[in-house]
């Protein structure tokens, strides 16, 4: 999937460019729009996919955003799954409510590795809450691009006459901002409604981060009514939502689950105004609490694959999850270990190495642990505490490592270990997205940096 061919000549073009051609590549940056939550390199150097194989996996994603909607739709219609997600009344009672757009997923990252070696796609985590870039990863596409124009990289033979590869980029590549406006209106003409006008972007009063400031910007200048809004703030009034004495006919709820639960399981009131605006009222509440609560939750990647639940997944499914899906288990006493252990937890402690405990909500990389790169005492610590807690288990994926320019570092160039993260609205592949670390966790908040994805399309390679 990679294109190899491309990096390389990507790499001498950008290794060799004169002081003069890196300085223009910083100016457009500098000038263009804001791209960052959090201050990070910017690597001009960007991940580079071939079309048929990046539009081979963007099927899969598509598959894969339905596979989560079956699983929402499991955990509506069967106890026994409600019972194994254990998600608490507050959290079941939402879910239930919450059924203008049947609970599913409108808006999903789909965060992955390419596996080391082989390059084949593995999915690791769902970002169905409310996931992250859907503004930033075209800005960074955009910048990259622009970037390279205005060093001169592009010619009208390729890469400085390599005619390795050159402009226009495939559709796949992720570079319109107003994807997820389109996405809200899409839901709003589901829901029967003529059109969204009042749309409140969530977020704790003063813990708003930059990308919901400048969405909200955004969605002003598409001639939205468009506001931040703390989502304690919601009431009802004749049968409408507001947000203090805003009103709202949609919102884009960008307060992660963690802080969500923190919300509103420590205020049995503030959960009773959600409930009653998610099934009394036209309001289109994205992402959805079946969203929010099940199909980001990390249990989600092991309910396919547990034997117990196999029954109520079709073969197709079954074989879609084994294909892009390590191998994962809910950790619970009992659980049956993976090779040739009784135990799963003799398992885990014997082959550290091996495997990943994932919180079933986390910010930021904060929930999971991974056993190769944590001491002996914290992953003992962290096995008991999944234990107790039902945390999933999740097989160790190396992910490839790609160059990443650093200007003025030595050396210039570093591999890092790279996800590569496909954005689905609707059901429907919108783009990549990727981050680069030299870290266990490939996050931005834990040491990491975004990259640009552009994806080459097949017109745009030489004869």
């Amino acid at each position: 999937m990679i294109d190899w061919h491309a990096a390389g000549a990507y790499v001498t073009a950008l290794t060799g460019a004169d002081a003069a051609g890196l300085e223009r590549f910083h100016q457009r940056v500098a000038r263009g729009p804001e791209f960052r939550n959090k201050e990070f390199p910017l690597s001009p150097l960007p991940l580079l996919l071939t079309e048929r194989e990046a539009a081979a996996y963007a099927r899969q994603l598509e598959s894969y955003g339905r596979l989560l909607d079956r699983i929402v739709d499991l955990y509506r219609s069967k106890p026994e799954v409600r019972a194994w997600f254990s998600l608490g009344p507050t959290a079941e009672q939402l879910v239930l409510a919450d059924t203008g757009l049947d609970g599913h997923v409108v808006v999903c990252r789909v965060d992955g590795y390419l596996t080391q070696g082989t390059e084949t796609p593995v999915v690791l985590e769902n970002n169905a809450d409310a996931p992250a870039g859907t503004l930033f990863t075209a800005r960074v596409n955009n910048t990259v691009h622009d970037g390279l124009d205005a060093m001169g990289v592009y010619d009208a033979r390729g890469v400085c006459g390599s005619t390795a590869v050159a402009p226009p980029l495939s559709p796949l590549t992720y570079t319109d901002e107003h994807a997820l406006l389109a996405a809200l209106r899409s839901c709003d003409a589901r829901r029967g409604g003529t059109g969204i006008e009042h749309l409140a972007v969530l977020q704790p009063a003063g813990g708003s981060n930059r990308e919901s400031v400048l969405m909200a910007e955004s969605f002003r200048t598409a001639g939205l009514d468009a506001y931040l809004a703390d989502p304690r703030d919601l009431r009802l009034s004749h049968g409408r939502v507001f947000f203090g004495d805003k009103p709202a006919d949609a919102c884009w709820n960008k307060v992660n689950t963690t802080g969500w639960c923190a919300l509103v399981e420590a205020d049995e009131a503030l959960a009773g105004r959600w409930l009653r605006a998610v099934s009394d009222t036209g309001f289109v509440n994205v992402n959805p609490f079946g969203a929010r609560y099940v199909a980001e939750n990390k249990l989600a990647l092991a309910l396919p694959q547990e034997p117990d639940f196999a029954a109520l997944f079709t073969d197709g499914e079954r074989a879609l999850a084994a294909t892009l899906l390590p191998w994962a288990r809910r950790l619970a006493p009992g659980t049956p270990g993976r090779t040739s252990y009784a135990l799963l937890t003799d398992e885990l402690l014997d082959q550290q190495h091996a495997y990943v405990l994932k919180e079933p909500y986390d910010i930021r990389g904060d929930g999971v642990t991974v056993g190769r790169a944590v001491s002996r005492s914290t992953w003992e610590k962290a096995v008991a505490r999944g234990l107790a807690e039902g945390h999933l288990v999740q097989e160790y994926v190396a992910p490839v490592p790609y160059p990443v320019l650093r200007d003025g570092g030595t050396p210039a160039v570093v591999p890092m270990a790279t996800s590569l993260d496909g954005y689905v609205m609707n059901g429907e592949f919108r783009g990549f997205g990727a981050k680069a670390s030299l870290q266990a966790r490939v996050n931005v908040f834990q040491g990491g940096q975004k990259l640009a994805v552009h994806v080459l399309g097949e017109r745009a390679r030489p004869a």
